[in-house]
């Protein structure tokens, strides 16, 4: 039989591999913070017909928060995956992205990006916030607004932070 560390490391290799193939949810523990590239310009031209679209060309493919409940005191992940066509490879769009969590239709939490650059090809965002311990009962809604010449969007998610004991 192999040697004990070589075994160990095999295993390893096996489940960081499969984690790069989970579906979404059940690759959420494994998620870290920041932008991530999934396909390159050249791919996403080919599967959107870039060539045919007005540029900049944009598509939100995914918005999910999760976990949908959480506690107060715990953390709460959001993802964004988009595609973005541009002229050229290495053109990106730079506008003003703006987070916002809102609470009874007012916002506790703002936190704009007045340079934020969207980027060619197809890019998966993960984000996490820290639920303050004391943050009260109910339903919030997580916002995301882009805004440049050529791009805009403004989506959101609701969720439910739940006060009381786990």
């Amino acid at each position: 039989m192999g040697h004990p560390s070589a075994v160990a490391g095999l295993c390893l290799a096996l489940l960081v591999s499969a984690c790069a193939s989970l579906p979404a949810p059940l690759d959420r523990p494994f998620r870290a913070p920041g932008q991530k590239l999934k396909h390159f310009p050249e791919a996403v031209s080919a599967e959107f017909s870039c060539e045919k679209q007005k540029l900049p060309w944009f598509k939100i493919e995914e918005l999910e928060v999760w976990p949908k409940r959480v506690q107060a005191g715990g953390q709460l992940g959001h993802r964004m995956v988009y595609v973005l066509c541009t002229g050229g490879p290495s053109d990106v769009v730079t506008g003003r992205l703006d987070m916002r969590i809102l609470h009874r239709g007012q916002p506790v939490v703002d936190v704009p990006e007045p340079a934020y650059d969207l980027r060619p090809g197809r890019w998966v965002v993960d984000v996490f916030v820290a639920v303050p311990p004391g943050a009260s009962d109910g339903m919030y809604a997580l916002e995301l607004a882009f805004e440049s010449k050529d791009v805009h969007f403004a989506r959101s998610e609701s969720f439910v932070i739940e006060a009381g004991s786990k």
